[in-house]
């Protein structure tokens, strides 16, 4: 069951964990030493588990919650700017042992501080991470303690090295999918015929096919194709599961440096040890804006989904505390 829970949480934070041994100044080795400390703490084998001198207890409080945002960056390159394609906020309740899941259209009509009126996407490109942050809170009054941004090539990257991930693909999904696989092949030189799938089904996907088919957008709308992405997500997790602790080690010490954080290494150890506390993990996911708290806009030719703040606002804190105030 923990190492259930241990995949979970590497399959939301695999890059942005391996990232934050720059800002720790830890070695690959020094990093690999301390996931073995922490397996051998877990199975009873060790005493003590050695932490740095920064840590901090795991998230307490009222309520026990850890908010990290969870960035895909619109980028056809390795930089990590541009639009966020993919917003995310993986909520980590340390009391219940539950994770939720909130996957924020991109589409979505919000006044962005500074900068007027425009796609809740804009607000990245504008002003970064920081800009981002405080719009969802302006807008949707989500608190943030933390974000990982993260290039699609990337993640393409860490679905390759698991050994791809497991998706079933409808045939409408199907043609779709290879259109945008076959543009990522011309950027990088690739035949055009590379990786396409040939039939629709149950499937494992590389990482470039499971990028393309997180990113269809014109086959049905935003809200179905942030389904597509949750579902990667945990399609990731699964396959981690299956994957030994020194193969896991290996990959997240091969992405150090390459994601955009602002999570110190002290807070991450600590959010690992919260979930390795929990015996179970309830996950649950939400799409904002909700059902019947929108409508559909289109202006100066562009199209927009224009939410109803305190709708969703209330949604938002009844999936995430379980009551309104």
């Amino acid at each position: 069951m923990r190492k259930r829970l241990l995949c979970l949480l590497l399959a939301l934070l695999l890059p942005w964990t391996a990232a934050l041994a720059q800002d720790a100044e830890m070695s690959d080795e020094e990093i690999t030493q301390l996931l073995w400390e922490m397996y051998q703490e877990e199975n009873g084998d060790a005493e003590y588990l050695v932490l740095p001198e920064e840590y901090e207890l795991p998230p307490e409080g009222k309520t026990g919650i850890y908010n990290l945002l969870l960035l895909g960056i619109d980028n056809p390159t390795e930089k990590i700017t541009g639009r966020s394609d993919t917003m995310l906020l993986a909520s980590f309740n340390a009391r219940t042992g539950s994770l939720r899941l909130i996957s924020f259209l991109r589409d979505t009509y919000v006044s962005i501080p500074r900068h007027g009126h425009n796609k809740l996407n804009a607000a990245y490109s504008f002003g970064g991470a920081d800009l981002l942050i405080e719009t969802l809170g302006a807008s949707f009054g989500v608190h943030v303690d933390g974000y990982v941004a993260v290039n699609y090539a990337l993640m393409a990257e860490l679905v390759d090295a698991i050994g791809g991930v497991e998706i079933d693909v409808s045939a409408e999904e199907l043609r779709k999918l290879n259109g945008i696989l076959e543009y990522y092949n011309y950027l990088r030189g690739a035949e055009k015929s590379e990786g396409v799938l040939e039939q629709p089904g149950q499937q494992v996907l590389t990482g470039l096919q499971a990028m393309s088919y997180a990113r269809i957008r014109k086959l049905d709308s935003d809200f179905v194709r942030v389904q597509r992405q949750q579902r990667v997500i945990l399609s990731i997790y699964h396959k981690l599961l299956t994957l030994d602790l020194l193969t896991l080690t290996r990959i997240i010490t091969a992405y150090i440096g390459r994601v955009g954080t602002n999570v110190t290494l002290a807070r991450a150890i600590s959010l690992v040890t919260s979930v390795l506390a929990a015996d179970e993990m309830d996950i649950q996911t939400l799409r904002v804006p909700i059902d019947h708290a929108f409508t559909r806009s289109t202006m100066k030719d562009t199209y927009y989904v224009v939410p109803n703040l305190e709708k969703c606002q209330n949604a938002i804190r009844e999936f995430l505390y379980g009551a309104q105030p």
